[in-house]
């Protein structure tokens, strides 16, 4: 087995922090960005709820490839 060099390990995990932190922030900025439309046009409660999920899974859809060539800059420089 071969040691692991902690710089190395901190350096992946900085990546890893990276890549999850951008994919919730794309998550959690269209999620309320739905939400703040739905608002706007005075959605009932279930509606407003729909809604946000279904923010949160375009969020998914756009903010992880962005996350993943995060991750692979990070890991790359």
């Amino acid at each position: 087995m071969h040691p692991t060099d902690p710089a190395g390990a901190r350096e992946f995990l900085e990546a890893v922090i990276a890549a999850f932190s951008l994919l919730g922030g794309g998550m959690a900025y269209l999620s309320g960005y739905y939400a703040a439309r739905a608002l706007d046009q005075n959605a009932t409660p279930d509606d407003l709820a729909h809604v946000v999920n279904e923010g949160i899974g375009v969020g998914f859809k756009y903010a992880s490839p962005a996350s993943i060539v995060a991750l692979i800059i990070m890991v790359w420089s």
